[in-house]
């Protein structure tokens, strides 16, 4: 396949164009800026700088590359960012979804993929889950707003523009060189730097009874190349483990895999004004449509993230 990634300098980007040129496709991309792509870009994957709010430069781009299909990523893709820049995560997801969109229906209509989030599903009662995607939508932060936005501007493409698009509703995933904005990764980071002795033995946490359906990294992006192949047009897709686990559970793993003593203390600043107690999905849909399954082990993920971590600061 000859697939453009946008976002390529994120954290599932980099790993997405990892797993496309191993698969043996023709990669090309965009990140807004050279400075923010890391060591992990494969060679011979042409990434160009884009701000993707701006639709004359990522329509030359698209042309100019003429994919044969596309993984939009390009985003603001954290909710505590989107409350601190509310008029930049709509521009970037709402906006620059349009404008990505227009792209792809001037350039050929290669298939589409919108990466949206289950964060649009909002609260979720236990004897709800796992949720479906027939499951209503009820967004609760501004981030799942503009994702929610950003999904029902594709359907329109989908409907008005005959544009192949496939949506896809991803839930927690983490793995190696994620940004420590999320959860697993901030703990992994802070305990590589209690053990390489270069903060105070004290863990900063938020709430650690939220329930999360959490993914590897390296299983989504498998799940994303073969939403390109094998997805139906049109269709939207959870993304999930089919498993919740506590954020306890992930520090308590994490912990578990160091020797050093570390004090665990709450810090308020980490306390979400709206945080869901618990979001499990079902990957039923996906699954019998790809025949995709989730393959490593939590266990494995957050070893993997720790010692990505520890590599990143060595011992004083």
């Amino acid at each position: 396949m000859r697939v453009f990634v946008t976002g390529a300098e994120g954290f599932v980007g980099g790993h997405l164009l990892e797993h496309l040129v191993a698969a043996g496709d023709e990669v090309g991309g965009t990140a807004l800026s050279a400075d923010l792509l890391g060591e992990h870009i494969p060679e011979g994957v042409a990434v160009r700088e884009c701000d993707i709010t701006q639709p004359s430069v990522i329509g030359q781009i698209v042309s100019d590359f003429s994919p044969g299909a596309i993984v939009h990523l390009a985003a603001v893709s954290s909710v505590a960012q989107s409350r601190r820049m509310p008029e930049l995560t709509a521009r970037v997801n709402v906006v620059g979804t349009v404008n990505l969109l227009e792209a792809a229906s001037a350039s050929g209509r290669p298939r589409t993929l919108v990466i949206s989030s289950s964060e649009v599903y909002g609260p979720v009662a236990e004897d709800e889950c796992p949720v479906s995607e027939e499951h209503p939508v009820n967004p609760q932060s501004l981030y799942a707003t503009s994702k929610l936005c950003a999904e029902m501007f594709a359907r329109h493409y989908v409907q008005a523009r005959k544009l192949p698009v496939v949506i896809l509703r991803p839930f927690n995933h983490t793995g190696p060189r994620q940004s420590p904005l999320f959860v697993c990764s901030s703990f992994a980071r802070q305990i590589a730097m209690i053990e390489a002795g270069r903060s105070e033995p004290v863990l900063k946490v938020g709430n650690l009874e939220a329930r999360r359906d959490f993914l590897d990294v390296r299983d989504v992006v498998r799940a994303y190349r073969l939403a390109l192949q094998r997805g139906d047009e049109g269709a939207t897709y959870n993304i999930c483990s089919g498993t919740a686990v506590s954020v306890r559970h992930i520090l308590d793993v994490l912990l578990s895999l160091s020797d050093a003593r570390i004090e665990v203390r709450v810090s308020e600043e980490l306390l979400r004004p709206l945080d869901l107690p618990v979001l499990l999905g079902s990957h039923e849909r996906f699954t019998k449509a790809t025949g995709w399954e989730p393959a490593i082990r939590l266990e494995t993920t957050l070893s993997d993230l720790l010692e990505y971590w520890r590599r990143q600061f060595p011992p004083v």
